[in-house]
């Protein structure tokens, strides 16, 4: 874009210079004008005026000036389209460098050296406005034996700087400023009033322990990179966070304390750095340019997942072990699949030797659907007992058999003392698998691992059928939770998606 400013520039002024030319011309046209005015009036008066001569004078001049008007129209319309190219470039040259000044750094190092011999200086600085982010993207053919996994660095380097054959280094760690560590101040306790505190023992304890951990999370970071009076101040706000954190571990009661034990510990994330093969070079601009940190062969694992209750699709996963990079970090993919773009997922942070789980997009050659059966219902006592019962039809258009992991789900009741679920006859069996066991089974979500033959479709498809009953006072009825609950079920959702996802 600079050349091709400087390229214009020159041509704008050598436009400039021609138009001042023909300015001249035609000044210096109008004054032979004037000058052969005088002389033939002089000339008329005497008597001895030369028509040849005026005529050709004339001539002359009105031919030059029609040639000077005819180069000037061009000229000027070759400066407006120079104009116009020229404010394109410098637009688009803004863009590039709006926030990115060119920068000139001075240090000014002591140094106090002893002996002779040659010595070495190190200088390390930090830069503002450099970063990056990860990106990714899986490619897998169709038998799906292994994924090639593409991890890529969208970085962003508006310094000020231009770094040209460098050795870069991709790092997540954080620079700090703080030389000590944050101090721990004493966890102060006093007596109140019982009944304020009554409801204290449940939902509103686990609220205030995420908040206190998200809190601790953001003061942890800003003492990291702040000195003097202002890391004081964050280490303090860290100490007030943890002290709610513990409260809420004393105030909390078992169902609730359960729940604390549970949620994920305050973390920082890890701290691992990619040394690039190769000199590298970043200009300083605003756009955002893409390195390659590895390309790698992950084993994987294809099957199938069907929810019909939220969707008639199909959809492909694998399992994918990372055994090649130390650590992937959570970012965004493009997955492909035989050379075909099918859609955009979210990489979790994997360390080495984790499993993980992507998603390959829909299999348009599988169907599934969900069907209600009659419905009973009956007062036992003082129960009111339902039955609920449902068919679960898989389809499947290919020549060749596939497994799948077919979700469902039967109501999870709050309060066990009121409501009782049981599951009753299911013509499958559900999954075995220790992780679906621990994470999802106690929470009613059912999975069954079946295979579907090939060529399962209309009267042969694959058919599975299963009933539950569920008994309350029938007094009662049945609701779902109240929209203040959402936030939290939506986080617990979240999380059990995350676990799923990651083990």
């Amino acid at each position: 874009l600079d050349q091709e400013r400087e390229l214009l520039l020159e041509r704008t002024a050598a436009n400039k210079k021609r138009q001042d030319l023909i300015a001249q011309r035609l000044a210096y046209l109008s004054k032979l004008e004037e000058f052969t005015a005088v002389t033939a009036k002089a000339d008329l008066a005497k008597g001895v005026l030369n028509y040849d001569a005026l005529e050709k004078t004339s001539q002359y001049s009105f031919k030059q000036r029609e040639s000077a008007l005819e180069e000037a129209l061009k000229l000027e319309a070759e400066a407006r389209e120079l104009a116009k190219q020229l404010s394109l470039v410098e637009r688009r040259r803004q863009e590039l460098t709006t926030g990115a000044g060119r920068t000139v750094s001075e240090a000014l190092v002591f140094l106090d050296k002893r002996g002779a011999e040659k010595g070495a200086v190190r200088l390390s600085y930090v830069v503002k406005q450099a970063g990056w982010a990860p990106a990714y993207n899986f490619r897998s053919a169709k038998d799906g034996k292994s994924i090639r996994v593409e991890y890529n660095a969208i970085v962003h380097q508006m310094s000020g700087e231009d770094w040209t054959g460098v050795s870069l280094t991709l790092s997540t760690a954080s620079p700090t400023i703080a030389a000590n560590g944050p101090g721990l101040a004493p966890f102060r306790v006093s007596l109140a009033q019982a009944a304020g505190q009554a409801a204290a023992g449940g939902k509103d304890v686990v609220t205030k322990f995420k908040q206190a951990q998200t809190r601790l999370k953001e003061f942890a970071s800003r003492q990291q990179v702040l000195a003097s009076e202002s890391g004081y101040e964050a280490n303090w706000e860290m100490n007030k966070a943890v002290n709610d954190g513990q409260w809420a571990e004393l105030a909390a009661d078992r169902e609730a304390l359960s729940t604390l034990r549970s949620a994920p510990a305050a973390s920082e994330g890890p701290s691992t750095s990619y040394a690039l093969t190769g000199p590298v070079s970043l200009a300083s601009r605003a756009d955002q340019q893409m390195l390659r940190i590895a390309d790698v062969e992950l084993p994987s694992r294809f099957y199938h997942v069907a929810t019909p209750l939220l969707t008639s699709y199909v959809y492909r996963e694998a399992e994918l072990t990372n055994n090649a990079v130390e650590v992937l970090l959570g970012g965004p993919v493009s997955v492909y699949l035989d050379g075909r773009f099918v859609g955009r997922g979210e990489l979790p942070t994997v360390a080495r030797g984790e499993t993980f789980v992507m998603g390959f997009g829909t299999d348009p050659q599988l169907r599934v659907r969900r069907e209600m059966l009659p419905k009973t219902e009956a007062i036992q006592g003082a129960n009111r007992e339902i039955t609920m019962a449902y068919r679960l039809v898989l389809e499947n258009y290919k020549d060749a058999a596939v497994k799948v992991r077919l979700f469902d789900r039967i109501p999870h009741p709050e309060n066990k003392a009121q409501i009782r679920v049981t599951l009753g006859k299911m013509t499958e069996k559900l999954s075995t698998d220790p992780l679906y066991l621990r994470l999802e089974e106690p929470k009613g979500i059912l999975r069954w691992d079946v295979d579907v033959p090939a060529a399962a479709a209309g009267e042969k498809a694959k058919i599975l059928e299963y009933d539950y009953k569920i008994e309350f006072p029938h007094t009662l009825d049945i609701s779902t939770p109240a929209p203040a609950a959402m936030p939290d079920l939506q986080q617990e959702f979240k999380e059990m998606q995350m676990r799923r996802l990651l083990h």
